[in-house]
């Protein structure tokens, strides 16, 4: 995007003086002006990874995004614009100048995206601080590559002029997902679309993917997560809620080319239930009988709405416990148990003994007594996920589940239970207070401080900006999904990086800009690869590599 400067009155006359003096022609020859551009609020980066980081290579990368919400005009690119689009999984956003978000008036907006190759991706953001950088994960489910703990069915069935015959669509157990579900679309059933128009169409594809609760890597992928912001109760709006699951379907139909969005006559839908699901209200394995309410999210706005009560039965197929439900229209289905937040704040103060100055990125999650994911580190008033972790370290979660008993627990890696390195006792949320954690983390590659410099400098005039962005880095042939992302503020930013390790550095304003180097004890250069370069000092007595990285920018 183009950068606005401005000169202040000030500034104006004392460069008139200067000419008048000096007899100059041109004021500005010979002058390097540096100007801040650090107009917009609250930087919010939104990256976008495959759910499945284990077995799959497919990467959901550049793709358009919608805004909505109701304060979805507050919303812009990080470098003022409104296209917005994602480059390289990465979505950098902030808030208008005018925006002024506090935990009394949160600024709200939903993020929805539909991404060739994956289920439709949909997540509600709360903004409550105007500076804050908040940095969040969006799992998006690639339809040929599901998550562990997920299952997915394609399937193809004709249409007599949009009418439908019986039609039964189940989805696989396969791996680590025992349960199957099953929709039945009955004779005689007319597709509709979103206005509620019949649809004459002469084939139906469905895509579903049922999402169970036995791994992590289902409960991570879930649309929309598990804390509602706009969610309706019998047609009253509710607020400060968190949903406990018991499983969630996407289901998506298209009847030729237009997207299927209600039915004639509902469809019914029958989904099994893990054979290790607690029922949260009782504490108890669920039973026979227990019930679970059934709710409906509508992706385009993150919008939830109650729906009905399912109860408990055990299927007569498969001998597992299973509840059913009927839809009049398609969205996201979700099998949840809901929990009023109860007011208070949660304050975690984390405690990393050694090595000093250790500043790792790992996942600080909350989790239910079973271990069910709750949600992830508060970096605002919106779930993030990966931080960074340093000792001495507080942080507060302004809003907490009223469920009686949770804990806090540290992985090293995203989605991996294996990776799980600190955990504390159950405590009570509500009334726990302040929590310490301490993490003995493995011992970590031999490290460098390393403080950037980033600027933008005008091609056409003899201007360099201070930035606020983010750079993005990531170690030469290290997993695909491993980044680095830190927040830039008028220009700079410190971290700690492997010593020797070549890295990509990644930053946006406006467009991508991309180098590579290394992070070593000696001097070194980072040539251009896509606009972005500079060098590199190391200052022995600090051990510190200093890197002043610049980007072209064409400037009014």
């Amino acid at each position: 995007m183009k950068a606005k400067y401005f000169l202040t009155r000030a500034t104006a006359i004392l460069i008139l003086i200067t000419c008048y003096f000096n007899s100059c022609k041109k004021p500005t020859d010979g002058i390097t002006w540096t100007v801040n551009t650090d107009v917009y609020k609250s930087p919010v980066l939104i990256r976008f990874v495959n759910a499945n980081n284990s077995s799959s290579t497919q990467l959901p990368s550049s793709f358009s995004v919608q805004i909505t919400g109701q304060d979805a005009d507050k919303v812009i690119m990080g470098d003022g614009g409104t296209d917005f689009k994602v480059m390289n999984g990465f979505l950098p956003l902030a808030l208008v100048s005018t925006a002024t978000p506090s935990p009394a008036n949160p600024v709200v907006f939903n993020v929805y995206a539909t991404i060739p190759g994956f289920a439709p991706v949909s997540q509600t953001f709360i903004v409550t601080n105007d500076t804050m950088p908040v940095s969040h994960v969006l799992y998006a489910v690639e339809y040929a590559n599901p998550p562990d703990g997920t299952s997915f069915k394609d399937q193809n069935d004709i249409l007599t002029n949009g009418v439908s015959g019986d039609i039964t669509i189940t989805t696989p157990a396969v791996g680590s997902m025992t349960e199957t579900s099953t929709i039945n679309i009955s004779g005689g059933t007319q597709m509709l679309d979103a206005s509620g128009n019949a649809i004459t169409a002469s084939g139906l594809e469905t895509k579903v993917i049922h999402f169970g609760t036995g791994t992590q890597s289902s409960v991570l992928s879930f649309p929309g997560g598990f804390n509602p912001v706009d969610i309706t109760y019998n047609g009253q709006a509710l607020h400060d809620l968190t949903f406990k699951t018991g499983g969630f379907l996407s289901i998506n139909m298209t009847a030729g080319s237009t997207q299927v969005k209600g039915f004639s006559k509902p469809i019914n839908v029958a989904a099994e239930l893990n054979d290790g699901l607690i029922n949260p209200l009782t504490n108890a394995p669920l039973n026979v009988g227990d019930t679970i309410p059934i709710w409906s999210m509508n992706e385009q706005t993150g919008q939830w709405k109650y729906e009905s009560t399912a109860t408990v039965y055990l299927s007569t197929t498969s001998g597992k416990k299973a509840i059913s439900f009927q839809a009049s229209h398609l969205s996201c289905w979700n099998i949840d148990w809901w929990f009023a937040a109860c007011g208070s704040t949660l304050t975690v103060k984390v405690h990393i003994p050694s090595p000093a100055g250790f500043r790792p990125q790992y996942e600080m999650v909350l989790v239910d007594a079973n271990g069910q994911y709750l949600g992830g580190l508060y970096t605002d008033d919106t779930w993030g996920t990966v931080a960074t972790l340093y000792d001495g370290l507080v942080t507060t979660i302004p809003r907490v589940p009223d469920i009686g008993q949770a804990k806090i627990v540290v992985y090293t890696r995203r989605g991996d239970p294996t990776s799980k390195i600190a955990e504390t006792a159950l405590f009570n949320p509500c009334t726990q207070g302040t929590i310490d954690i301490t993490i003995n983390p493995p011992a970590p590659p031999q490290l460098v401080n390393v403080h950037l410099n980033v600027e933008g400098k005008c091609t056409n005039k003899n201007i360099v900006t201070e930035v606020s962005t983010w750079v993005y880095l990531y170690k030469l042939n290290s997993a695909w999904w491993d980044w680095i992302i830190v927040p830039v503020i008028k220009g700079q930013a410190d971290l700690q990086l492997e010593q020797g390790a070549t890295y990509f550095v990644v930053t946006y304003y406006g467009g991508w800009y991309v180098t590579q180097g290394v992070f070593d004890k000696t001097n070194t250069n980072f040539p251009a690869q896509n606009g972005l370069e500079g060098t590199a000092t190391y200052n022995a007595t600090t051990n510190t590599v200093t890197a002043n990285l610049t980007f072209p920018l064409t400037c009014q």
